[in-house]
């Protein structure tokens, strides 16, 4: 009896379907760490305006709003916190809210808030 050499047409079948199965779960998967990978640098991004935002806010003491160049939009915010009792020492509330757009038209944001301490002789 001779036996054919070969694959059968179940035996094919079967092979590409796993494959395709498989393809498509890695794509899924490649798709997903690209995601990761935006919305870190997005974080990554609007944490470094946040920072540079709050050191010029703890000079300025302004309420203020804007854009950066590169589309994440900033507000800035100083509010009276308490006075130390029996001093002159007074804190100040400071807060930067950045936000930037992200997919399907959602928005993110993050908000940083420090306190500064300020004394009689400093302009509030």
């Amino acid at each position: 009896m001779r036996r054919d050499e070969g694959f059968t047409l179940i035996e094919v079948i079967v092979s590409m379907a796993i494959l395709g199965i498989s393809l498509v779960l890695i794509m899924q998967l490649f798709s997903a760490g690209l995601k990761s990978a935006k919305a870190s640098c997005d974080y990554t991004i609007a944490i470094v305006h946040a920072k540079d935002k709050m050191e010029e806010l703890s000079t300025t003491l302004d309420n203020d709003s804007g854009t950066f160049e590169d589309g994440f939009k900033w507000e800035t915010e100083v509010q009276d916190y308490r006075q130390i009792e029996e001093s002159e020492y007074k804190l100040q509330k400071l807060v930067v809210k950045i936000v930037w757009p992200e997919a399907l038209k959602q928005q993110k944001s993050i908000e940083m808030v420090s306190l500064k301490m300020l004394t009689g002789e400093e302009k509030l």
